[in-house]
């Protein structure tokens, strides 16, 4: 989008129907003093030719992301384009870019810059979805921008806390996103999304000039001790694991961004009346001085269309207050309706952020530094590891039972979006922690050739050790066999392939005990 050039074609169809009314209005104006009904028809062209020229040009500008004209800005809402303006939204914006460019690549990759932004378990679900989609001949690429449909200053809320091993950024980016699914050069399916981008970012805490907290045991130590192997644990970081990481990344609807919308739109009815009641009359009072004074010169005739379009506007600029009085009640029919909508989803909203509120509060009794966005999160990561997995050993990396039956259920998904998820319960004894979980998902399917929208009411029963009061899992730590050292991927399961040893991902992380679809 950041560098989409005007293209001047989408005028022609509009063009050739203004014509088209021009023809009409010309031809068959002089040999009537009436209005019949192919001049009607015509003078309708015209108007139609002018608003769908008016739409063509607003999505054009929408899309060069570059400043508009003053007569588009008066009938359509303006979100611009914010650029990145410090290195946390650089590395957003190249994330997004990285994600993009790994799925839309048809190839193999063994060192993706995606995996430099993100974390093992955010990495190792995306592999997943890649792997779904080269399997179905499928590429998908996200055109993404950041767009202020509140402010400029407020389009990437930032939310900040420390979760006992990393510092966790909770991030909502305003943004306006197109995926593209490609089967061989040819478009499958589009989505578009135009509210927020949820992350959530991990980077090792600092505790001073020249200490960090190890992600693996808590040990406060040097960085450069962390590069060679910490002291206490032995676990070995790059310069990358220590950095900002991405956990989770999610495409959501915001109901503040929402809200902020449907007020742009509303502020439109104003100038759209407008529009509609002088439009015609200044094309009958300019085009009418051509068609129907045929024996006057050229000069006469533009002056009274000029004249008899002034006069004419300036009525129907009066009568448009004649014409809000007449569709006022439809208007606060509609509105109404429309608040009462919005009232709705606003309290329903606050309603789940307190229910959030209230259920993280009860958690931290047991687990002090429990946050709920980070654990959402991870059970994101999971969902979509779910949702991607080609065999046993991938889909049971995180789940104490086996799954293996919801392979052929989840074959031909390519894409999961996150609607909703909810924490709905709680409780914990001397062993385990347990956790009810809902989400809600939309799911998009590959049916023939044409990718189809599903939805998905999901159940979940989740443990975790005890005395694991962490929430967020470091891949260094994960990923070591506690048998023999060796190095582990969950992208081969949670087996060692030298000694055999499964790994103990419940002493991490929360796994899953039960997972029910409604």
């Amino acid at each position: 989008m950041k560098d989409y050039k005007f293209n001047f074609k989408v005028l022609i169809g509009p063009g050739l129907v203004w014509a088209a009314g021009l023809v009409l209005v010309l031809l068959y104006a002089p040999k009537t003093v009436y209005m019949n009904g192919m001049v009607g028809l015509g003078f309708l062209l015209l108007c139609l030719g002018t608003l769908w020229a008016l739409y063509a040009l607003y999505r054009e500008y929408s899309k060069t992301g570059k400043e508009w004209p003053f007569f588009l800005e008066r009938f359509f809402p303006n979100y611009p384009v914010v650029e990145d303006k410090n290195d946390l939204t650089r590395r957003l914006s190249a994330f997004r870019k990285s994600y993009s460019d790994f799925l839309s690549s048809g190839r193999e990759e063994e060192n993706s810059t995606l995996q430099s932004y993100a974390s093992q378990l955010m990495w190792h679900s995306t592999a997943l979805q890649k792997k779904r989609l080269s399997k179905n001949r499928l590429t998908l690429e996200m055109d993404s921008e950041r767009r202020a449909y509140t402010d400029p200053k407020t389009c990437v809320r930032v939310n900040k806390y420390f979760d006992g091993r990393y510092n966790v950024r909770d991030i909502y980016e305003e943004i306006s996103a197109l995926r593209t699914i490609k089967r061989g050069g040819k478009i499958v399916g589009r989505i578009r999304d135009s509210e927020v981008a949820h992350f959530t970012l991990l980077s090792a805490n600092q505790v001073g000039p020249d200490a960090i907290v190890c992600p693996n045991c808590g040990n406060k130590t040097s960085r450069e001790n962390l590069l060679d192997g910490c002291d206490y644990c032995g676990t070995k970081f790059t310069v990358e694991d220590m950095e900002d990481r991405i956990d989770s990344f999610g495409l959501r609807r915001d109901f503040r961004t929402s809200a902020t919308k449907k007020e742009a739109v509303k502020e439109l009815l104003f100038p759209w009346t407008t529009l509609l009641v002088m439009l015609p009359l200044i094309y009958f009072g300019f085009i009418g001085a051509f068609a129907y004074m045929p024996d006057f010169n050229i000069f006469l005739r533009l002056v009274t269309g000029l004249f008899a379009a002034s006069l004419l506007g300036l009525l129907g600029w009066s009568l448009k207050s004649i014409f809000l009085v007449l569709i006022a009640p439809l208007f606060l029919l509609v509105s109404a309706s429309s608040k009462s909508i919005d009232r709705k989803m606003i309290y329903n909203r606050k309603k789940e952020e307190e229910q959030e509120k209230s259920m993280a509060e009860f958690v931290r009794t047991t687990d002090p530094l429990f946050s709920i966005q980070s654990f959402f999160g991870g059970i994101q990561n999971k969902l979509s590891a779910i949702h991607y997995a080609e065999s046993p050993v991938e889909i049971n990396a995180f789940s104490t039972n086996d799954l293996s039956s919801l392979i052929g259920r989840y074959r031909g998904v390519v894409d999961v979006d996150f609607m909703n998820i909810t924490m709905d319960s709680y409780h914990a004894d001397e062993t385990l922690q347990v956790a009810g979980v809902s989400a809600e998902l939309r799911l998009f399917r590959l049916r023939g050739d044409k990718i189809k929208e599903e939805t998905e009411q999901v159940k979940m029963t989740l443990i975790k050790a005890a005395d694991c009061k962490t929430q967020a899992v470091c891949g260094a730590s994960v990923l070591t066999c506690r048998g023999c050292g060796a190095s582990l991927s969950l992208m081969e399961g949670k087996t060692c392939a030298y000694c055999g040893r499964n790994l103990d991902l419940m002493a991490y992380d929360w796994v899953i005990a039960d997972y029910t679809v409604l």
